[in-house]
């Protein structure tokens, strides 16, 4: 899915490693500047809290584990993001959301706002990792059936579903293996999603994967899916494999959320040339 509405034929054709992305915008003065500034998409991080100042009951909030507390609930979030596309003239001007929710109680509190602005037009990604993943990664996973079927009520959203990992650091090897990849496409079927999916894939970890990647990608092609690429700083990437499997997989099916420094080691066909057919 991409911020700017276009056609299936555009769509195909987009190279997708160029959307930009602003991460944690989580506080007010983040999210002001990532409005006035040339990124596509604004991740920012839900979670059950008190907005600072504001007395009643927790509400889905702006925030990272372990914080409970912000100046930015998330339905402040979504108006300000939403307000902001509608004085635009500029298509390219227009933000898209990437929520990504840390608990599935946060995510049930939250239907009735995603349900609001995904109708309106807003650009939503619904974020979560719902399954265990490499390195045996010991991080809870968001209930993955409660997700996916809160998730297919909103069918303009973005679906994006991932695995808890394990990495950087002194973990400098892994892989995602086909039993985890079997188990998310198992997942996907079971629960009849119907809508876009995107698969986030942590860098280091899915350049060892190619195989069983390509196979995730391709049983679910009538989903439009598509893979993003995520690396946290540090993390050790074998980045001829890396590229290799992006160009493999097309720029019109790859987002790219890498630091830049390893964004520019991959040296990617520039954002004009034509996705790989």
């Amino acid at each position: 899915m991409a911020i700017v509405v276009r056609s299936a034929e555009e769509e195909s054709m987009k190279n997708l490693t160029t959307i930009t992305w602003a991460h944690a915008v989580n506080n007010k003065t983040y999210l002001q500047a990532s409005l006035a500034s040339s990124i596509c998409m604004l991740e920012a991080d839900i979670v059950i809290g008190t907005v600072i100042g504001k007395d009643g009951p927790a509400i889905p909030i702006m925030a990272h584990p372990p914080a409970t507390s912000s100046d930015l609930s998330l339905a402040e979030f979504l108006e300000t993001v939403s307000q902001h596309n509608l004085k635009e003239s500029n298509p390219t001007s227009k933000k898209g959301v990437k929520l990504d929710f840390k608990s599935i109680e946060a995510y049930e509190e939250s239907q009735e706002l995603i349900g609001r602005y995904q109708a309106q037009g807003l650009p939503i990604w619904l974020n979560a990792d719902i399954l265990p993943g490499p390195v045996d990664a010991t991080t809870k996973p968001v209930d993955p059936v409660k997700f996916l079927k809160l998730g297919s009520k909103h069918a303009c959203a973005v679906l994006s579903v991932g695995w808890t990992t394990n990495y950087g650091g002194n973990i400098t090897e892994g892989e995602y293996t086909s039993e985890q990849i079997g188990t998310m496409l198992r997942m996907i079927n079971e629960n009849h999603i119907n809508q876009t999916v995107t698969f986030p894939v942590r860098a280091g970890l899915a350049a060892n994967s190619q195989p069983v990647l390509l196979d995730l990608l391709r049983e679910t092609s009538s989903l439009n899916s598509t893979m993003t690429v995520w690396s946290s700083e540090g993390d050790h990437v074998e980045v001829d494999r890396l590229r290799a499997l992006i160009l493999t997989v097309g720029l019109e099916r790859t987002y790219l959320d890498v630091p830049q420094e390893l964004a520019g080691k991959l040296h990617l066909p520039p954002p004009d040339a034509k996705a790989k057919n």
